[in-house]
């Protein structure tokens, strides 16, 4: 049985100094990713986005997607965010990422001819 999941996710991302480094926070899953850059961050917090996505399809379990960090995080992002919109100088800052990603699942039936599949890397957009 060939099997689709898509899923269509808004993640608010709070960028912020944490000894030493920049950690990129997805507040709705709670992961993390570090890099001495902003953008080192983010490419992390990507990556850890997409194995979370693939780890979810592997499970058939899209509850494993929804994992909120804990409010003071929210909270954070909401006065970077306030902050951001009257254009004032604020320790953290507020990103936000709009994440379409589709996993095909392919399984050969038994007694079904062995076809060739070329393993891929998932892809987000």
């Amino acid at each position: 049985m060939n099997t689709k999941h898509i899923y269509g996710l808004f993640i608010r991302v709070l960028l912020y100094q944490e000894e030493g480094e920049v950690c990129a926070h997805a507040l709705e899953l709670d992961l993390l990713g570090y890099g001495k850059t902003e953008d080192q961050a983010v490419a992390e917090l990507f990556e850890a986005i997409q194995c979370q996505i693939s780890f979810a399809q592997t499970k058939n379990d899209d509850s494993i997607l929804r994992f909120p960090a804990p409010q003071e995080f929210f909270d954070r992002w909401d006065a970077a965010h306030a902050a951001a919109l009257r254009n004032l100088v604020f320790p953290d800052k507020c990103e936000t990422f709009a994440i379409k990603a589709t996993c095909v699942t392919l399984e050969i039936p038994p007694g079904a001819a062995k076809a060739r599949f070329k393993v891929m890397d998932l892809a987000c957009a």
